[in-house]
């Protein structure tokens, strides 16, 4: 069997060990686990002892002397079932801490910041950031959307949008194309209005409150975010000239 199972689990390599040598052995003494296992003689009481402590194996006496034996694989089971249930109960005490850690968090903000994402991680992680910090009556507003970008980024804009929309936050966006499904995809979303304005820019750019991004697609696809109230409201002046030259 290949250990590395027993390890991804939780247990050691010494204790994935010497819990197989128990299966093979059966009922035995420690100096017989030490030989098979193949384990420090000042490790294997250390071993079994937490081996015993997951319900793993378990011991007997007989004349003065230690027998230990392994519990059913069954048993592994009930103990990853065990690890789920704790997982879920740190799970749900975190979430109850998480607001409080989100608040820190947003204290020690500075009022400008500049990050670069790279691939298409880095530009979910920058996207969905930018929208957790943004406020409904703000809104987005996004301009140079082009269509011909690989299809996995369509599909990462439109679970972003659908969360958008969740949100009842507002989109305006310009593309600078009007024949793809992404674009008549777009078009029927609610909380959105879109214009065309052809070769309006080589990268895409949105301004979601105080952050404006700005996203290249190609070989090394990657997003600029930027953390700045002047530049924000530079963006979105310019925004607003180009979306009365953009046609509906």
């Amino acid at each position: 069997m290949n250990l590395k199972i027993l390890e991804e689990i939780g247990l050691t390599k010494g204790e994935a060990k010497v819990y197989l040598t128990l299966l093979k052995l059966g009922e035995t003494t420690t100096g017989k686990i030490i030989e098979n296992a193949q384990i420090s003689s000042g490790k294997i009481y250390e071993i079994l002892d937490k081996l015993i402590k997951k319900g793993l194996a378990s011991y007997i006496v007989k004349e003065k002397t230690k027998y230990f034996s392994a519990a059913s694989p069954n048993r592994i089971l009930d103990y990853l079932h065990e690890k789920e249930n704790e997982i879920e109960k740190k799970e749900q005490e975190f979430l109850k801490e998480l607001p409080f850690l989100l608040n820190i968090e947003k204290s020690g903000k500075k009022s400008y910041e500049t990050n670069l994402f790279k691939g298409i991680n880095g530009i979910q992680t920058a996207i969905f950031e930018a929208l957790d910090y943004l406020e409904e009556k703000e809104g987005v507003l996004a301009m140079g959307i082009i269509s011909s970008k690989k299809e996995q980024f369509n599909l990462l804009w439109q679970r972003w949008h659908g969360e958008r929309i969740k949100r009842r936050i507002f989109c305006k966006a310009i593309f600078s194309d009007d024949k793809t499904e992404y674009y008549k995809a777009f078009k029927k979303m609610n909380f959105t209005e879109v214009k065309i304005l052809r070769g309006i820019t080589p990268s895409a750019i949105d301004i979601m409150g105080e952050r404006t991004l700005i996203f290249t697609y190609g070989e090394h696809s990657s997003c600029l975010s930027i953390k700045n109230q002047e530049i924000a409201q530079s963006f979105k002046s310019f925004f607003e000239t180009l979306w009365k030259t953009a046609k509906a």
